[in-house]
């Protein structure tokens, strides 16, 4: 059992969500802004208003990318996103 946890870890670490948004989606809302690509967080006009619409903006926008999921995770992206830019309340998990 103990070989099974050591070869499941580098799977479950494999999607880095800050890496990934560092080298596919800052420079791609950059383009998208022309400066600074941080600012599609904050605007008024941003499109997710709650944890649910965070998580389809992080799909088009992985599926735009053309970036693959799995390794990509969407869930992992959205958590690290909301905690970085939204704080939006997280929907529990159903039982």
């Amino acid at each position: 059992m103990g070989a099974l946890l050591v070869a499941a870890a580098p799977v479950a670490s494999a999607f880095h969500a800050e890496s990934v948004h560092q080298t596919a989606c800052v420079g791609c809302h950059s383009r998208i802004t022309g400066g600074d690509g941080r600012v599609l967080y904050h605007r008024p006009d941003g499109r997710a208003h709650d944890y649910a619409q965070l998580l389809g903006r992080v799909d088009h926008c992985r599926r735009g990318a053309g970036l693959a999921a799995p390794p990509f995770s969407v869930e992992h992206m959205a958590d690290f996103l909301n905690r970085r830019f939204y704080d939006f309340a997280r929907p529990e998990a159903a039982p």
